[in-house]
């Protein structure tokens, strides 16, 4: 029997207190109703008006103005595109002629109307990934100097956040693992921000200023793939063939209806670019990128068929066409599906994979299995039984009788795992690696 230590800290639970901005951009007819409205103000009340707002949301929010001022120009690039010509009898009670554009504080006040605070994890806070954080130097000052000298590992943990309708977004922490195996997480403030984006050929790009903390930076929906979230994001910190690092992750965009794979790409967590992964095997949930090329290809974990586990080749990092299948459900604790809770572990023994099995009532249990270093379509090791399975603490919550991850990380030979318990919150268990490889041979 394996044993495992699971930590009664930190146990991270989803916070309704947690808020971002977002644009709220009503129907056409609303947005014009409001700029006219604005247009006849005067230029005091605008400005009392303003004022008054900017001084309840900016001291939370340091891009407040910033966001207004954009908000306003979606909800005005909106209507140019889409409304008729303002007729006299929509809006009897305005002037038949009104400025094309409004004045400078005039349109950061209609913006404000385009603007509302979003509780990004007010519903859940599950399904992490954790990776090695790319500057291990800095000086951790929010820990006991006995800490700096222990040797600790530096994280960054995504997670999947979700607030009011399902929308689900990925939201980061910092934190620390000392040579005992325990962890330790930053202190977050209650404020995010959602980055400046750009779109250009298929590709988004989300841009954070550097003075943001990673916890504070948002990685909300905004293409229209995504516009019901960003789901369950697998973080891999991929060496190249020349040595550079850099870090991918696969996630799943969710319009309400229908689901697409999609990419995205980080060097530092302060740029990212999010796009497609297309090709005939580009299908379904679940998709976890090798830590590095095998034999000159990017490598793929995947669950085409939705019931089983694939392995996939490419040249092109963003193309898949080959699927071939690797593992199915074999135990009664996975009968329903298996799929990969994150990217390969590579070891002297081989890949690492945790995997979830989906059992009886649909019951979530972490499994693993161990891929032949050099040619990984081989299983060479595999749990019989779960590593982890729902105890008392999934018993309920936002999904009932689940443990999931997407991601775990070694330090000092001990695996580390984050997981969300019962797709509400997320806790940490770790297993001697030792002792988990006899039980994989």
């Amino acid at each position: 029997m394996i044993i495992l230590t699971r930590l009664s800290e930190p146990d991270l639970q989803p916070d309704y207190s947690r808020l971002v901005i977002r644009p709220f951009v009503p129907t056409v007819e609303r947005i014009q109703a409001i700029i006219d409205r604005v247009a006849v103000m005067p230029e005091a009340e605008i400005r009392q008006e303003l004022e008054q707002v900017i001084s309840l949301f900016s001291a939370d929010h340091g891009d407040f103005v910033e966001r207004i001022k954009e908000h306003y120009n979606m909800a005005k690039k909106r209507l140019d595109e889409e409304a008729e010509p303002r007729r006299a009898e929509q809006f009897p009670n305005f002037p038949a002629e009104l400025p094309a554009q409004l004045p400078a504080e005039a349109r950061l006040l209609a913006g404000a109307y385009f603007t509302s605070e979003y509780a990004f994890e007010a519903t859940a806070l599950f399904n992490p990934s954790i990776v090695q954080a790319p500057d291990q130097t800095a000086a951790v000052n929010l820990h006991a100097e006995s800490l700096r000298r222990n040797h600790p590992l530096r994280f960054i943990l995504s997670a999947r956040s979700v607030g009011e309708g399902h929308v689900s977004s990925i939201s980061f922490r910092t934190g620390m693992i000392d040579t005992a195996g325990k962890v330790y997480i930053d202190p977050v403030r209650k404020t995010a921000v959602r980055g400046k984006t750009e779109s250009k050929d298929g590709t988004t790009e989300i841009l954070f200023r550097k003075e943001t903390p990673l916890s504070e930076r948002l990685l909300f929906p905004v293409s229209v793939d995504e516009r019901n979230g960003i789901e369950d994001a697998r973080f891999v910190r991929f060496v190249n063939d020349d040595g550079t690092m850099c870090y991918y992750a696969t996630y799943t965009a969710y319009d309400g209806k229908n689901i697409v794979p999609k990419m995205i790409e980080t060097a530092d967590f302060l740029h990212f670019n999010m796009q497609n992964i297309t090709g005939a095997m580009a299908l379904n949930k679940g998709m976890a990128l090798f830590p590095r090329k095998i034999n000159g290809r990017y490598a793929m974990l995947s669950r085409v068929d939705g019931e089983s586990l694939y392995i996939m080749f490419s040249k092109d990092l963003y193309v898949w066409d080959e699927a071939e299948k690797i593992a199915a459900p074999i135990f009664p604790w996975e009968f329903m599906q298996i799929g990969n809770c994150g990217s390969p572990i590579e070891l002297d023994e081989g890949w690492l994979v945790l995997t979830h099995g989906v059992g009886s009532l649909r019951r979530y249990s972490i499994g693993a299995l161990l891929l032949d270093k050099t040619d990984p379509a081989k299983v060479i090791g595999r749990l019989p039984e779960p590593l982890i399975s729902p105890g008392e603490r999934e018993r309920t919550g936002y999904v009932p009788n689940v443990v999931y991850t997407c991601g775990s990380i070694i330090h000092e030979g001990r695996l580390v795992i984050p997981y969300g318990s019962a797709d509400f919150s997320i806790a940490f268990i770790t297993v001697e690696l030792a002792e988990l490889m006899k039980g994989l041979r």
